[in-house]
């Protein structure tokens, strides 16, 4: 009789190990799991998409009749010759040679953008905000957008654009302080200089210095008009 009873205690303890075991089995799955997904992706690039089609017209200044005031402005046609409709949301930078970067449209009035609409006579010239949306397959959908800053300090010799949105190609690096995933899209970036004095030479195009190449990243690869070299692509 008291054989039987250890035999039943046995039974019951050996059951209770085995259930505590399985628990804790499926508790260390759990964590590795989780510790899968919560790691750090790996340095990978991403495969290119699709790119637009792009022209890019002149960067030049303009001073405003009514109240003196200056702004630089550069006009661009982009198009889609994927197979499939895209959404365009450019993001339009001017660098100074003082380090200063200008969004733009940020302080520009409405105003100003209605009056290089006119003085281009072009009414289907979209500013930065009006031509965010659809952009639809063939060259007959391309459309024309104009960016403007404004031009405060003209004591420059150096302008860059980098304007970004041409393209869904990106690369996914590792921050060199945190180690977190940062996303880097591919921008293009076109130099000018700006000899003389910026006012005096009123609103002729600025002159594009191609074989500079040297604000922020490295080149990728050179973007190119007519076989010459009118810019660079960069990760940024």
């Amino acid at each position: 009789m008291v054989q039987m009873r250890q035999t039943a205690v046995s039974r019951n303890l050996s059951s209770r190990v085995l259930i505590l075991l399985t628990a804790i089995s499926s508790l260390m799955a759990t964590m590795s799991w989780s510790s899968a997904i919560a790691a750090p992706r790996p340095t990978l690039a991403a495969a290119l998409d699709w790119e637009l089609g792009f022209a890019p017209g002149d960067l030049r200044l303009y001073v405003d009749p009514i109240d003196g005031r200056r702004y630089w402005y550069f006009t661009y046609t982009v198009s889609n010759l994927t197979e499939r409709d895209l959404v365009f949301a450019p993001k339009i930078e001017l660098f100074m040679d003082s380090g200063k970067i200008l969004r733009s449209g940020r302080g520009v009035p409405s105003r100003t953008v209605g009056q290089l609409r006119k003085l281009l006579g072009n009414p289907l010239l979209e500013d930065q905000n009006r031509i965010i949306g659809d952009l639809r397959v063939g060259k007959e959908n391309a459309r024309t957008g104009i960016a403007v800053w404004p031009a405060d300090d003209l004591e420059v010799t150096e302008l860059t654009l980098f304007f970004q949105g041409l393209s869904s190609d990106r690369k996914v690096v590792q921050h060199p302080e945190s180690g977190d995933p940062v996303s880097l899209y591919r921008t293009l970036r076109r130099e000018y200089t700006v000899p003389g004095d910026a006012e005096k030479r009123g609103s002729q195009p600025l002159p594009l210095d191609s074989r500079k190449n040297r604000r922020g990243p490295a080149c990728e690869q050179e973007f190119q008009i007519g076989g010459k070299s009118a810019g660079c692509w960069i990760y940024r």
